[in-house]
């Protein structure tokens, strides 16, 4: 399951030791979130994250490139 590069950098700033911290995260702050378009993509990331196997997040290339860098 690919992640855009908004949910991608949303999941660096949370605890993304594992897919069930990134999911208890995700929930503990969304009440928090004001603005409707970062609700929608908090919502859309744990949607996503729910949908995938543990092994699937393990995969996942969470590092923010360096400025410059290619993706």
């Amino acid at each position: 399951m690919k992640f855009n590069e908004e949910q991608r950098n949303l999941l660096c700033a949370l605890d993304h030791a594992s897919r069930k911290a990134a999911v208890r995260d995700l929930l503990h702050v969304l009440p928090h979130v004001d603005d409707e378009d970062m609700k929608e993509i908090c919502a859309e990331t744990v949607r996503r994250l729910e949908q995938m196997s543990d092994e699937e997040f393990l995969a996942l290339d969470l590092t923010i490139p360096e400025e410059g860098e290619d993706e």
